[in-house]
């Protein structure tokens, strides 16, 4: 039976870009053999393509200025549609290369914040409700994720980062008068991580595979040791490095 992995960006980069996975180190020639031969499936996180691919000195702006998406319906007949802001525009990196994770076997994990933007993709992209039926996967996630933000990382440490004020994140980012661009950016990329690592909890998938290491982030990123530590005593979501993952599969026969 194959073992499920969400691999973070900066290892999936790697694992479908071959220009990159001729240069890299052989632990990610040997991943991509097991994810050939059907020992892992891999998954990679929605985030890649809805926050992540905005331009680092847009991001505040963006999510200033985003409108979600929302329809009315009466005795069942759709009456009226706004489709908001919707997905952002991909990178043209990320239009060459996804494609080619999703032809390695790679599916989309998806975090069900409302009013988020969410890609417009088949559903056989998306990761399967295999382990946990989908009411309860949206539970684990928000559990997981609740978790992240009271320890003050994930979007838990961007909000605490923002001038306080009424609102949620759009309002208060129109608000804000002190985070620079440039830190919006970095809040912004441990928002996806943190959301990353509850949406592989609720699906129960068993490791996320991930070179990150908090450098530089400090105290707030979920990958900080201590965070780290207290979150997989709660919510064991795995975290494991390319490394660590090859030598677990090898030490189990892979």
């Amino acid at each position: 039976m194959a073992i499920t992995v969400t691999f973070d960006s900066n290892v999936w980069e790697i694992l479908a870009d071959e220009q990159k996975l001729t240069t890299a180190e052989p632990v990610y020639r040997d991943i991509v053999r097991l994810i050939t031969s059907g020992t892992i499936k891999p998954y990679f996180f929605e985030g890649l393509a809805t926050m992540e691919t905005v331009q680092r000195k847009d991001r505040k702006t963006h999510i200033g200025n985003y409108k979600s998406g929302f329809s009315m319906s009466v005795d069942g007949e759709e009456v009226y549609r706004s489709e908001g802001s919707g997905t952002p525009i991909v990178s043209e990196y990320l239009k060459r290369t996804v494609p080619k994770a999703l032809k390695m076997g790679f599916r989309f994990t998806r975090f069900p914040r409302i009013g988020a933007p969410m890609l417009n993709i088949p559903e056989n992209y998306w990761a399967p409700d295999k382990k946990y039926e989908i009411g309860e996967r949206q539970k684990r996630t928000f559990a997981c994720s609740t978790f992240i933000e009271q320890l003050g990382s994930g979007k838990g440490s961007l909000m605490n980062q923002l001038d306080l004020g009424q609102g949620g994140v759009v309002q208060r980012t129109n608000s804000d008068a002190k985070l620079s661009d440039k830190k919006y950016a970095s809040e912004v990329g441990e928002w996806v991580d943190g959301d990353a690592l509850a949406a592989n909890y609720g699906y129960g998938i068993d490791y996320f595979c991930t070179n990150d290491r908090a450098s530089g982030a400090g105290a707030s990123s979920i990958f900080y040791a201590d965070n780290l530590q207290k979150l997989q005593e709660k919510f064991p979501v795995n975290v494991i490095s390319p490394e660590e993952l090859l030598l677990k599969l090898s030490v189990n026969g892979a």
